[in-house]
């Protein structure tokens, strides 16, 4: 009935549909996807979709952001370009990451801290210099089983 009457949606806009369109502008430069904003996310290439995806959180004003393997399926020449728009997430901002990720060099370029986990245990949390020098993470990830 409400959609009949055009008010769908309505409920949960905050302001003017200029000003909508405006903070969706800024979302997509924040992403590094302003050059695509007429197109279609089936136009988008596997990288692209992904800023498209933190775009889509970002749109909820988190404070705190999930991503769960953001870097599955990304081509290896986008790989740096999604961690500088994921860097970008928290620098000035007031927000925090929380990431589950298991390409080490991003997690290694982007984490202030990081936890391992072995067989659902947590083996370390700590830097990532300190969790790679600790010697269980070493025997677990690098050959000899725990």
């Amino acid at each position: 009935m409400q959609a009949r009457k055009g008010g769908a949606m309505r409920a949960w806009r905050r302001g003017s549909d200029r000003g909508i369109t405006l903070r969706a502008a800024e979302i997509l430069a924040e992403v590094r996807l302003e050059h695509r904003a007429a197109s279609t996310a089936g136009a988008l290439a596997h990288g692209e979709k992904r800023k498209l995806e933190i775009a889509l959180l970002l749109a909820g004003e988190p404070r705190v952001l999930l991503l769960d393997e953001p870097m599955a399926g990304v081509s290896t020449e986008d790989v740096p370009a999604l961690a500088d728009v994921i860097r970008g997430l928290t620098a000035g901002t007031g927000r925090s990451v929380l990431m589950v990720e298991h390409h080490m060099e991003v997690v290694l370029d982007l984490a202030d801290r990081v936890a391992v986990l072995h067989h659902g245990a947590l083996l370390a949390c700590d830097t990532p210099d300190a969790v790679m020098a600790d010697a269980f993470v070493q025997e677990a990830y690098l050959g000899e089983g725990l």
